[in-house]
């Protein structure tokens, strides 16, 4: 697991990527241990997840889905299988692509960017179903907000992806449209298989 002074290096080098500054790259720890650790990331995102899981719950009873009966011990179980799922699919496909991609020399400092800046990321994700949910929004503003959140999260996992793998634009598109494709049908797929 990660150390407190690593999380806060860590987070400041996530901020500083935020921001289009390559100096953020010198926060993270890009050693083979500090790769492993990386992945503890996994449970600072996990409050977050459960916030955005309670929204969704939130906004399907919002659609009409029956408060009654409705197996939130089971909705969350898979919804955390399907973070999991989610949290290691790309960096074992990527291990797999990385060689034939020429990405192989830059795939450790990669991994443990996207990881680093995964929290900071999903903070901006869930904030328009949370404040949508909460009743402090309308349902077009909701609307309006997703979408400026969703540009500037591929935004963000764009800048990462050029400047920690430092490739050409072409391929940080592809890798960024790649990731984007892979969680999408990740989490259908867990959708599918929850029996809700």
């Amino acid at each position: 697991m990660p150390t407190v002074a690593e999380i806060q290096r860590s987070f400041q080098g996530a901020w500083a990527l935020l921001l289009n500054r390559r100096e953020g790259m010198q926060a993270f720890d890009v050693s083979v241990d500090g790769f492993f650790r990386s992945f503890g990331v996994v449970f600072l995102l996990a409050p977050l997840y459960a916030i955005a899981a309670l929204a969704e719950v939130r906004l399907l009873q919002i659609d009409g889905a029956p408060v009654d009966g409705f197996p939130l011990t089971w909705f969350f179980v898979w919804k955390f299988v399907g973070l999991g799922v989610d949290w290691l699919a790309l960096p074992i496909v990527l291990a797999l692509l990385a060689k034939p991609l020429g990405l192989a020399a830059r795939y450790v400092p990669f991994i443990v960017a996207r990881n680093w800046t995964s929290p900071l990321a999903m903070s901006m994700s869930i904030l328009p179903s949370v404040l949508f949910a909460s009743g402090l929004i309308g349902q077009e503003l909701a609307a309006i907000l997703f979408l400026v959140v969703v540009m500037g999260v591929i935004r963000y996992q764009y800048q990462v992806v050029r400047i920690a793998l430092q490739t050409t634009i072409a391929m940080s598109i592809a890798v960024v449209a790649f990731d984007l494709t892979l969680s999408l049908v990740l989490a259908e797929l867990v959708n599918r298989l929850a029996v809700y």
